[in-house]
């Protein structure tokens, strides 16, 4: 039978009808939840944190530490010597390389790894 409707299916969409209602009016007249109210007081710190990583050494100023090269070329076993007032920071061969030896503070001995073959040597310098 079309266009024949029961009276508790009416009844059902009726009660269906006035809940659906009765929700949406009950959400009128409420703020939204993402209105806010005046901020308060803050409250007490908390505890410090872990410390951080160190930065970088920042400069030192006008005397600041200065550092003096002093390069040169050996085909055999050569002596190289820092300033008096000085100290050997750090010592460099360029290709084939060789052994150096520090003599003293201020002094250090170079031997070619090949004798006759011409090594470039640095000496880096700073002072006392």
């Amino acid at each position: 039978m079309q266009g024949s409707h029961s009276p508790a299916g009416s009844i059902m969409q009726v009660r269906w009808l006035i809940v659906l209602l009765l929700l949406g009016l009950s959400a009128c007249g409420e703020q939204p939840v993402s209105q806010k109210g005046e901020k308060g007081d803050p409250g007490p710190p908390g505890p410090a944190g872990p410390a951080g990583p160190l930065g970088p050494v920042g400069p030192t100023g006008i005397s600041g530490t200065v550092i003096r090269f002093v390069e040169g070329e050996c085909r055999q076993a050569c002596t190289l010597t820092c300033e008096d007032n000085e100290r050997i920071l750090s010592t460099y061969a360029i290709n084939p390389g060789g052994t150096f030896v520090i003599d003293a503070e201020n002094k250090a001995t170079f031997r070619p790894q090949r004798p006759g073959v011409s090594v470039k040597v640095v000496l880096a310098c700073v002072q006392k």
